[in-house]
């Protein structure tokens, strides 16, 4: 696949994705919306994996990395899924937002020898002022809607976290494989 169609079909999937996870949830419940496309992605994955001659890794350090990865987009997609009853779509896109903040954020701590220059300051608080002036226009929160706010943060900590732990247990492993898991 090339770089600009792999471009194009990130751009796709995540430009759609939270209005996917409002409609999936709407009739059937936000539970088996996140686990039919945890199913579904999972299959989709493992699929493309077999296309492209990538194989699984069954050695300790794969398994580890396939469990962390596994519980982080799990974890993250269930509460997405959960707050989406409580806000809408667009706020799940911009709350999101904040994932590389929050990731450099830990990645600072996490692994002390990235440091976070005056580039990378300014860039995640210009980053941050922007999303608080697209959703202050906008910031009604009631009782319901301030959970879902907080549902999608925690989404966000727990998809950076769960990134940062690969990226330490360094299996190895091609990033489509460890995701099909």
């Amino acid at each position: 696949m090339s770089v600009p169609a792999a471009y194009l079909g990130v751009i796709i999937i995540w430009s759609t994705t939270p209005l996917a996870i409002q409609w999936s949830g709407a009739e059937v419940g936000f539970l088996f919306g996140v686990t039919s496309r945890m199913v579904i992605g999972a299959l989709a994955a493992l699929g493309f994996s077999a296309l492209l001659g990538f194989d699984m890794v069954w050695n300790r350090r794969s398994l580890r990395a396939y469990l962390t990865a596994g519980l982080g987009i799990f974890g993250a997609m269930f509460w997405v899924y959960w707050s989406a009853q409580y806000i809408p779509s667009g706020w799940i896109s911009v709350l999101f937002g904040v994932s590389p903040l929050v990731t450099a954020l830990m990645a600072r701590f996490w692994f002390r020898s990235e440091l976070l220059g005056p580039h990378r300051l300014i860039g995640m608080l210009t980053g941050l002022v922007g999303l608080m002036v697209i959703f202050g226009s906008s910031l009604k929160l009631d009782g319901m809607a301030v959970l879902g706010v907080g549902g999608v943060l925690l989404a966000v900590f727990i998809h950076s976290a769960s990134a940062l732990w690969v990226k330490r247990i360094n299996a190895g492993v091609p990033a489509l494989v460890l995701t099909s898991v």
